[in-house]
């Protein structure tokens, strides 16, 4: 009986991972759409959020069934609820791409002021690299391939190179309002809430991936202090 459901735990571990390389596209096109405002990358984006959202609200409800069912012991309803916890983050990480995709039509505002498009791109290969990292590590079961944040590829193209050397996703947030709030003339509204759009949506993928690394780490370890971290 306990085999039976060890299998489903599995398959239950299989199909989060599954759902992560869904997001972690869905970020990646992202990315283009703040660099390049690729109009396709945006329509791909769009299109595949109703998948993301149908494995979210599948596998809430196994999760569900087997706390109901089975009973787990300490060990497998830690890592039942800890998927409960990561399967929110993720939807919600595709619902803010969602919001990035949408700028596509006004991307070549934000493009034409150098340092403003310069920051927000710096800005979401940061964010991505991330996320990467925290999605190889909950497919892993293991905190080693969180490595250094600060060994991450900041750019896509020599044309775009690093503007804030090591900076973390919160300075690259500031930096980015700063930018914002020194736009002027006659598109400087259109080009900033749009700018404004994406430098939250990103800021808020960041917290998101946070919380996702702070629950794996309390999976690993069974240390209830990062919890806190979830927050932080």
């Amino acid at each position: 009986m306990r085999g039976a459901f060890a299998e489903e735990l599995e398959q239950l571990r299989i199909q989060v991972e599954l759902m992560a390389l869904r997001v972690d596209e869905s970020v990646a096109r992202a990315v283009r759409v703040v660099e390049f405002g690729d109009q396709v990358a945006a329509a791909d984006l769009l299109a595949s959020d109703d998948e993301i959202d149908d494995m979210h609200i599948s596998l809430l409800e196994r999760c569900y069934e087997l706390l109901v069912r089975e009973g787990p012991v300490a060990s497998d309803f830690r890592l039942v609820v800890s998927v409960i916890r990561a399967l929110d983050s993720l939807e919600r990480i595709g619902d803010l791409c969602l919001r990035i995709a949408k700028t596509a039509d006004e991307q070549p505002l934000i493009a034409a002021n150098s340092e403003l498009h310069r920051v927000a791109v710096e800005f979401s290969y940061v964010v991505l690299a991330a996320f990467r990292r925290m999605r190889t590590a909950w497919a892993e079961g293991s905190l080693d391939p969180l490595g250094p944040e600060t060994s991450v590829d900041r750019r896509s193209t020599d044309a775009l190179p690093a503007v804030l050397g090591d900076a973390g996703p919160e300075e690259l947030a500031r930096a980015l309002a700063a930018r914002i709030m020194e736009l002027s003339g006659p598109d400087a509204v259109r080009a900033g809430v749009n700018a404004f759009v994406v430098c939250r949506s990103l800021d808020r993928i960041a917290d998101h991936t946070h919380v996702l690394v702070a629950r794996l780490k309390y999976l690993v370890t069974g240390d209830p202090s990062h919890l806190a971290d979830e927050v932080a």
